[in-house]
């Protein structure tokens, strides 16, 4: 009777060992939504794995899924085809520490493992890239070009028009220089008549043998080019003070040759220039408004 009491007592405790283990470890309940990456919609037919022991996997029908998982790491792993291509894929790792309900909802990115192409293409796809790339470093070449080109073209045409400003202006000073001489030695051939011509051009006096005649007359201006002087008018008309991007707005020429009837006004002291962070001013003299 005692040998069955203490068997009894045995098993009894046996059993408790076995089962309280088991409660006490107990599992977890994984569970979320599959969700397609550019429309967020549900997306069926999703393969779902995980790294559990044994290995776990399962198709999620209606675009959700569920596991049950002990305490430990994972790794969830969703995957979706078509036919046999992977379309995409999405992984996640989690770690369960206790028993409950654990929310992962996964979002499948695009896959492109099984767009592999063929090494011929590859190497046609690299040829075509090189043959891009050299024709687009040629082009820059040839604009470069191109740009140092009309750069030499405009200075030449500034330093003509330059020098050729500073010959005419030199010629027309010896032109009346020379007209001035003979002007303050000119006497009528009767001689009565005297005229004394100043420096600048003014005349002064006239004499003959019976008066003196004081007069006051300036020189007339000298006339101005079309050009030049619809240039000129456009700026006066503009208050005396205008930009030369905005001067070329209102004229029919070619920048190139707005810079060269500006150059030109400037030598001629009809204007002045100045500089003006990118651009220019053109301003008319205070002696020549």
């Amino acid at each position: 009777m005692k040998v069955r009491t203490l068997f009894g007592v045995c098993t009894f405790l046996t059993l408790i060992l076995l089962i309280v283990p088991v409660g006490a470890v107990g599992t977890a309940t994984i569970h979320g939504a599959i969700y397609e990456w550019d429309t967020f919609e549900p997306l069926e037919n999703v393969l779902i794995e995980v790294n559990s022991t044994p290995p776990q996997s399962i198709v999620a029908k209606y675009g959700v899924y569920s596991l049950d998982l002990a305490p430990g790491d994972y790794v969830i792993v969703a995957t979706y085809y078509t036919g046999n291509s992977l379309v995409a894929s999405a992984q996640e790792s989690i770690t369960i520490t206790d028993d409950g309900d654990y929310i992962i909802d996964l979002l499948l990115l695009p896959s492109y493992e099984n767009e592999d192409l063929e090494d011929a293409e590859i190497a046609n796809l690299s040829e075509a890239f090189e043959a891009d790339s050299q024709l687009i470093e040629e082009d820059a070449e040839i604009s470069d070009l191109t740009y140092v080109a009309v750069l030499l073209i405009f200075f030449v045409l500034v330093l003509s028009a330059y020098v050729y400003s500073n010959k005419k202006g030199a010629n027309e000073g010896s032109l009346v220089n020379t007209s001035s001489d003979w002007v303050n030695d000119a006497t009528l051939q009767d001689g009565s008549l005297s005229v004394d011509v100043k420096e600048d051009g003014r005349v002064g006096t006239i004499t003959d043998d019976s008066e003196t005649i004081d007069t006051i007359t300036k020189a007339e201006p000298p006339v101005l080019p079309d050009d030049l002087q619809e240039v000129l008018d456009i700026v006066i008309a503009n208050g005396g003070r205008i930009t030369q991007k905005d001067l070329r707005g209102k004229l029919r020429y070619s920048e190139a040759k707005v810079s060269l009837i500006v150059s030109d006004l400037e030598n001629r002291g009809l204007v002045d220039k100045f500089k003006k962070g990118r651009g220019n001013i053109i301003i008319i003299p205070e002696d020549k408004k």
